[in-house]
């Protein structure tokens, strides 16, 4: 929320949206918070005086607040508001508020918004847990939700981390945890795709929290299936000793003496079993918002029978309006990985859209000159009394002052005034500063609102350092006045001495080339290269094979009625007739240099050689189905992969009519021990396909022989619908694989089923094997040449798995679709429209700005022994042959500092950390 284009509405509501795409005037109603953000200066002292006490929804009702509150203090720890419900108006927080921050007689407002474009983010409520009777949720105490065991989890709960059943405060020696509550129900027939790995997450937190504690997860089907998720299962089973069972409780009971749970359930082999846990956790699913129905019909876009967004196509992010998207789980269930892709695709749909209204713009960046001599101003906040009716500020002013290279030294009562940074700002222009040093509260209450008035002043290359004097000092030691100065004036000389010592340079990196570079030609890089082109941008795609297409030209339909076949038509005649995209067939990546916004790719074309100047570049490689070893493949035509399967009915080359039995085998080369992960599309695969079998021959016997389905979201509904039809679904055990023989000309299959316990044979006229998703074989080769990193799967390693899904640790090169992970078709044209938008981002700019936390050599201490190069993860240290020394690459430069700690001879320091710098403060703090 900190960026300068932002305007944060909260407690905001729509009213009416008129207009269409690129000119919308959308109505909303403003309830006021009560408190002046910009004057609030967080002190609490109005929250102190409140005579109300309330639930506190953050802590899901662990705890109270008042009516004066903080609705998350880990997003907005500033941003205090009234509860007007439960507000009695008795003005004494306004009489204590130091700032005149708080409002008790204003009034909602009703404002018009001239916008092009609308994305919905309105995100999920956990299912009302009440509602499922059975499990006794708001009459047994010691039965909490998903989310409630979150809060009690988390340091920052209402138990600071510290396991305890509400009941008695006590350790819980033992913990169950019930899944699927109000999901994949008659009601709620879907599945919310986050629970189970939520569920073995806070599985695990509870285990490092107790050791000693016996935990029990009962399940319908483990539903691991996102990147890493199905290793993160096997480590909380095998590592941790958390015990699965594949039992769903029809119910629970309290023993009233102790407060323990009472339950029945179906143990694996067989046996119904009496379980007493001391606590128990109902794993709820993620339900639309209250209201979200209304704010639909408002926005003219429909919903589905569940009550989420309607999404359209194969496009994710988009509803039935135009111009109107949509992203998370206002769409549907999800996990947060998938909601950040789907953000950044939902940008970028916005950005395509409005790109005709920014044709021509860029941002430009400007940096500071190195030698520009250090001009420190400093502004000692006292906080309306709460920092210097402890600290004596006066004795700061001196110290201050005494300090080399301080040009201002000024005290202020509040910083988050209105007029407290205008003053700042001011008092810095007057006084030439190039050195920032506000102390006061922490620089998460103010450092917005500083950069903005910064940039605004076009002081946007001043460096701002922070002293926290009352979290730090003033709080802490509130009954040592005379420890708290002297820790103090240590705490303002050390931030003085780094910032006299502190470089101007922002390493500004110039002449960004505008065009960008997609590998590979699968529907993700066709749609990565659309999107590029289609905000203005020259693209250049690249293909192995000799024609684009990749997976996709292998399937035909799809689980909820698409047209993949018109989709990959629509995709290759936007990219062939497309004058700024640029395909290359047969062609691969020889070699790269530069940096983001200015890359150098070679690239060989048969007996051809490009040589290709782009400022981004997008890895959209794919990935390749395995080919089985298992299950008697290639010694019989009638075992196939559901891939030539679906060929086979797509082309007319098979007769469901002429079938009588079809055996599915899912989990062929996944999850297990060569391959620990889900292959993530197999199993809604052999649903679609065993209903389209189904709706050719009602007659067929269908079986399908699987570990646990992975129909997730809406997915689920599918599942039901093919067990409806007859469709058999024997499950088997991880090691007790089936077998395929080949007896004379027909075929048998063996398994174990899991339920019942007993050995069955089926005879089978087709058997279809889901082979597993794997890495392609040019991974490697290709990852070496860019610089990134691979998972121990082989697939593209993302610079971090929630928050930023589609980024490499190298900046200006990004991932998408099967490179990254198995996916689906809709989630990789979602991540590829992601990363688009991430190599946009580059383009636009007129400059790529480095950040002044690079590493540096210094020359005549450097031997050239060239420890640092293999230390870098970045590749940013290259030897200079010539010289005989090493430099660094700092457009490539993370400042991670690994490079400094394995030099042995000092020669490498970081800039803004110099060797020089750290000594200075040292002593000065000494």
């Amino acid at each position: 929320m900190n960026h300068p284009n932002i305007e944060f509405l909260p407690l905001t509501t729509v009213q009416k949206c008129e207009g269409s795409a690129g000119n919308f005037l959308v109505t909303v109603n403003k309830t006021p918070a009560g408190v002046e953000r910009d004057c609030c200066s967080g002190c609490n002292a109005c929250a102190e005086v409140c005579p109300v006490d309330v639930k506190n929804e953050f802590e899901s009702g662990l705890s109270l607040r008042k009516a004066v509150y903080v609705r998350n203090p880990l997003i907005a720890a500033n941003a205090y508001l009234i509860d007007w419900q439960n507000c009695t108006k008795c003005g004494l927080c306004a009489d204590v508020c130091p700032n005149n921050a708080i409002h008790l007689d204003a009034v909602p407002e009703t404002v018009q918004i001239n916008v092009g474009a609308i994305i919905l983010s309105t995100g999920f409520d956990e299912f009302n847990a009440g509602k499922t009777t059975e499990y006794g949720y708001g009459r047994f105490n010691n039965v909490v939700t998903s989310i409630e065991m979150e809060r009690i989890l988390s340091p920052a709960g209402p138990t600071g981390g510290i396991l305890e059943r509400p009941s008695d405060k006590k350790v819980p020696a033992s913990l169950a945890f019930l899944q699927c509550v109000g999901s994949r129900e008659l009601e709620w027939n879907y599945c919310s795709s986050a629970c189970c790995m939520y569920a073995i997450k806070e599985a695990i937190l509870a285990k490092e929290a107790a050791p000693d504690i016996d935990i029990t997860v009962f399940y319908m089907d483990i539903r691991a299936f996102g990147k890493g998720n199905y290793r993160y299962f096997c480590d909380a089973r095998d590592k941790y000793g958390i015990h699965f069972v594949r039992s769903r409780v029809p119910v629970i009971k309290e023993n009233p003496l102790s407060g323990n749970i009472l339950l029945k359930a179906r143990s694996e082999s067989g046996e119904i079993l009496d379980y007493t846990f001391d606590m128990v956790v109902l794993s709820v699913g993620q339900v639309p918002s209250p209201g979200f129905a209304e704010m639909c019909r408002t926005l003219g876009i429909h919903t589905n029978k569940w009550g989420f967004c309607e999404s359209r196509g194969f496009t994710a992010v988009k509803t039935s309006r135009e111009g109107i998207f949509v992203c998370g789980s206002a769409s549907a269930p999800k996990d947060i990985a998938d909601t950040m892709t789907e953000a950044g695709a939902a940008a970028g749909q916005v950005t395509q859209l409005l790109a005709p209204e920014r044709a021509g713009q860029t941002e430009s960046i400007t940096g500071q000159s190195e030698e520009a001599e250090s001009r420190t101003a400093v502004f000692l906040c006292t906080c309306g009394g709460e920092i210097d009716s402890v600290v004596d500020i006066d004795t700061l002013v001196s110290a201050g002052k005494k300090q080399p290279g301080v040009v201002a030294v000024e005290k202020t009562r509040f910083l988050c005034e209105k007029n407290g940074l205008a003053d700042v700002v001011s008092r810095l222009s007057q006084v030439q500063g190039n050195r920032l040093i506000l102390a006061g509260c922490s620089s998460s209450n103010i450092g917005r609102q500083v950069r903005e008035a910064l940039n605004k002043a076009g002081m946007a290359d001043v460096p701002v350092q922070y002293i926290n004097l009352r979290e730090g000092a003033a709080w802490v030691h509130r009954h040592q006045p005379e420890a708290a100065t002297e820790k103090s004036v240590k705490l303002l000389a050390m931030a003085t001495e780094r910032a006299r010592l502190q470089s101007n340079d922002t390493g500004i990196i110039p002449d960004v080339i505008g065009s960008a570079l997609v590998i590979g030609g699968g529907i993700s890089g066709m749609t990565a290269a659309e999107s590029i082109a289609g905000q203005g941008y020259e693209v250049h795609l690249i293909e192995k094979t000799g024609k684009p297409g990749g997976n996709l030209t292998h399937v035909f339909s799809t689980l909820t009625g698409l047209d993949p076949r018109a989709l990959l038509q629509k995709s290759l005649e936007s990219i062939n007739g497309n004058p700024l995209i640029h395909v290359y067939l047969e062609s691969e990546a020889a070699g790269i240099a530069g940096y983001a916004g200015n890359f150098h790719i070679d690239v060989i074309q048969g007996s051809e050689h490009h040589h290709l100047n782009v400022g981004a570049i997008v890895v959209a490689a794919g990935a390749e189905e395995y080919t089985p070893k298992e299950y008697s493949y290639g010694q019989n035509a009638a075992i196939v992969t559901h891939s030539k399967l679906e060929t086979q009915l797509a082309e007319g080359h098979l007769e469901a009519s002429k079938l009588r039995n079809v055996v599915m085998i899912q989990c062929v080369g996944s999850r297990n021990q060569e391959r620990p992960y889900c292959s993530r599309i197999c199993c809604s695969q052999a649903v679609k396909n065993a209903l389209t079998l189904k709706k050719q021959n009602p007659d067929l016997n269908i079986s399908i022989l699987y570990r646990d389905m992975m129909t997730y979201g809406f997915m689920e509904e599918f599942y039901t619908k093919a067990r409806e039809a007859g469709i058999l679904f024997i499950r088997f055990s991880e090691g007790k694989e089936p077998s395929v023989s080949v007896r004379d000309t027909s075929l048998v299959v063996e398994v174990e089923e899991e339920t019942i316990h007993k050995n069955l044979t089926l005879n089978a006229d087709l058997v279809v094997l889901s082979p597993a998703v794997i890495a392609g074989e040019g991974n490697r080769a290709l990852a070496d040449i860019l610089g990134v990193e691979l998972t121990e799967d082989g697939f593209f390693k993302e610079a971090e798995s929630k928050f930023r899904p589609v980024d490499f640790t190298r900046d200006g090169i990004y991932v998408c679709g099967m490179a990254l992970a198995p996916a689906n078709i809709q989630e990789s044209i979602t991540q590829a429209l992601a990363a688009s938008l991430r190599a946009v981002n580059i383009l636009r700019r007129a400059a790529v700005p480095v950040s002044g936390m690079v590493a540096e050599v210094n020359p005549r201490w450097c031997t050239g022994c060239e420890l640092c190069i293999p230390a870098c993860p970045y590749g940013a240290r290259i030897k200079d042959e010539g010289r005989g020394i090493v430099v660094v690459r700092e457009s490539l430069c993370q400042g991670c500092g690994a490079c400094a700690a394995v030099c042995p001879g000092g020669a490498t320091t970081m800039k803004q950390f110099s060797g020089e710098q750290v000594f200075s403060m040292l002593d000065a703090g000494l």
